[in-house]
């Protein structure tokens, strides 16, 4: 999950972000837009957050406190300029398709990599049973 072109591995509350549960919309997104309004609207799971008035601006950034405090960051949402080359996405995201870029990897959805990351620590997890 992604506020303000952060992502960040949200894994550890499955029970959250993770298949049928309350949160799950935002898994694989920047749901900055959403956060902000306090909104499960599909059309406000962007990273645009143009527009936005003060209060929910202010929202936005607890949120990302809350986040910074609570889950690792594991990469930085990046776009395609008109030149075809990628950029860093500031926190003025237009929504525009975007690729997860993470150290040592190549681009791929952000989607792709929370559910890759969910993978494997299911996996873990389950070997961590078999131990016990």
């Amino acid at each position: 999950m992604a506020i303000k072109g952060q992502i960040y591995d949200v894994s550890q509350s499955r029970m959250f972000y993770g298949p049928g549960g309350p949160y799950a919309l935002f898994a694989g997104k920047d749901a900055s837009r959403a956060l902000a309004k306090m909104s499960f609207e599909e059309n406000d799971l962007t990273g645009d957050i143009s527009g936005l008035g003060p209060f929910e601006l202010d929202a936005l950034q607890d949120w990302e406190y809350k986040f910074m405090s609570k889950y690792v960051k594991v990469g930085t949402i990046q776009k395609k300029d008109e030149e075809g080359k990628e950029k860093t996405e500031d926190s003025t995201n237009t929504g525009e398709e975007a690729s997860a870029t993470t150290v040592g990897e190549t681009s791929r959805s952000v989607e792709e990599k929370t559910i890759q990351t969910i993978e494997k620590k299911d996996v873990a997890d389950g070997d961590a049973a078999k131990e016990e």
